[in-house]
């Protein structure tokens, strides 16, 4: 089990010698050399749960704002990642299957 510290406002240590960071609106897991393990995370609690499980969560956003719909999009951006690294393609291909079928069936509807 990893443990988080504040080390300031925006800024957490990770037990392993991983890193939080938060730049703008999105959190992201950084190494002990700074390069980029994954992100960007829709919020702290996601980015702790990366840290000691390995995988983020797909939670519930008000759709309703432009703001929820952000922090959706986000949320499952960083979902396909965190599996992809732990070598689980299958959303992710999944995913592109989907958005192929989708932009073939407008494609032969619209005839060109």
């Amino acid at each position: 089990m990893v443990s988080v510290t504040r080390i300031q406002a925006g800024q957490y240590a990770v037990s392993d010698g991983r890193f939080i960071i938060k730049e703008g609106s999105s959190w992201y897991v950084v190494t002990a050399e700074g390069k980029a393990d994954l992100g960007p995370l829709p919020s702290l609690a996601a980015a702790k749960e990366y840290v000691s499980t390995g995988s983020t969560p797909l939670g519930q956003h008000n759709t309703g704002s432009a703001y929820g719909r952000r922090q959706s999009k986000k949320e499952f951006n960083a979902y396909l990642a965190s599996e992809a690294q732990k070598g689980n393609y299958g959303p992710a291909i999944l995913w592109m299957l989907l958005v192929g079928a989708v932009c073939l069936f407008f494609y032969l509807v619209r005839g060109y």
